[in-house]
């Protein structure tokens, strides 16, 4: 195994999801729940994008809709194999939207004590995107 400073993401998604099988579907639950709050509120999170940012609202969402697809097209079939659960949700850009939704989730109750360490030490504990809507 390769020492976590010279892991990619996808190599790093692979090990959360090997060290916590029991856990890649409450992981996915996440993510298709982070895919479902961006979708709804799409709107207003365009709205508000600092234009200055990283990358752009439709980058942001390119990756959303990305996510989103896997989930819908491959939803049961996703939690079988570690390895293709990795493939889709930590390759290449895609890492961007899964990372921030693992760190997302550990910052909640449902993240078991166990899983939430493991989060913040493959993949940090800083959300890639702050998200504050505007109350209306």
């Amino acid at each position: 195994m390769k020492a976590l400073h010279k892991m990619d993401n996808l190599d790093r998604g692979e090990l959360l999801c090997r060290l916590f099988p029991e856990e890649m579907a409450n992981i996915q639950n996440a993510i298709k729940k982070q895919c479902d709050y961006f979708l709804q509120n799409e709107t207003d999170f365009r709205e508000g994008w600092f234009k200055g940012g990283f990358f752009t609202a439709d980058f942001w969402y390119w990756l959303v809709q990305n996510a989103h697809r896997v989930i819908e097209k491959n939803e049961d079939k996703l939690l079988k194999k570690p390895r293709w659960f990795a493939d889709h949700f930590f390759d290449g850009h895609n890492s961007i939207f899964a990372t921030n939704c693992l760190i997302e989730y550990a910052q909640t109750e449902e993240c078991t004590p166990n899983l939430k360490q493991a989060i913040h030490l493959i993949f940090g504990n800083e959300p890639l995107l702050k998200v504050t809507l505007n109350d209306k």
